[in-house]
């Protein structure tokens, strides 16, 4: 699922090195205080970074391309009673992307949306690494958001950690897809990496179907 140097066409390559420059406007597919996010709390420090997957060559200008739907998460109080979510990315002129996520208060489908700031957390690093550095309302923290792994159209698994104490932290979590549904092939991928690295237990499913969000409809 992840890109090889050899499948990289030099455009690509190119975009990934120059890519220091680049400020995205990521809404993240279920955030809207980012000094709050986390509602997971562990008696732990985060995780040291190699003990955790995280996607190489990434290719930010597949990642955002299309929409990406929440298929499942932690669930967090700002996100409490919300399902429908999802995120789109629109490259800007200067090099940026903005990036619009929402969801719905089911059954009455009031629509949320919310707007954050990411910086690639290593920008100069080759190859590209799917690490960014996520805030909201102030500078860029340290490296926390991490897509952990993605095919680019059917699943994404991204983990988000931040130190809250110097023996807790605060953790997030979220499977997002191009589709509004996984298949079984995609759903073993996403299973082996939540098994082994996330809480399953502690994943909530997000609604996705037609009949129930209002973007589904057109709304």
């Amino acid at each position: 699922a992840v890109c090889v140097p050899g499948c990289l066409a030099k455009g690509i390559i190119m975009f990934g090195r120059s890519i220091g420059k680049l400020v995205v406007w990521l809404l993240l597919a279920t955030v809207a205080v980012w000094p709050s996010i986390g509602q997971r709390i562990v008696n732990q420090l985060c995780p040291d970074p190699a003990s955790r997957p995280v996607v190489q060559y990434f290719d930010l200008e597949r990642y955002v391309e299309g929409r990406w739907y929440e298929i499942l998460r932690y669930e967090q109080y700002f996100e409490k009673d919300c399902d429908c979510g999802y995120a789109t990315y629109t490259p800007q002129t200067d090099g940026s992307v903005k990036v619009e996520n929402c969801c719905e208060r089911l059954p009455n489908t009031t629509v949320k949306c919310s707007i954050g700031k990411a910086v690639v957390s290593f920008p100069d690093q080759f190859p590209l690494e799917g690490k960014f550095n996520v805030t909201f309302g102030g500078p860029p923290n340290n490296s926390n958001y991490w897509i952990m792994e993605t095919d680019y159209d059917n699943f994404a698994v991204i983990y988000y950690c931040k130190n809250i104490s110097d023996s807790k932290s605060a953790e997030a979590a979220w499977v997002l897809s191009k589709q509004r549904t996984i298949n079984a092939t995609v759903r073993a991928v996403v299973d082996k990496l939540v098994d082994k690295f996330l809480v399953r237990q502690d994943m909530r499913v997000t609604e996705q179907s037609q009949e129930k969000c209002k973007y589904a409809t057109g709304g």
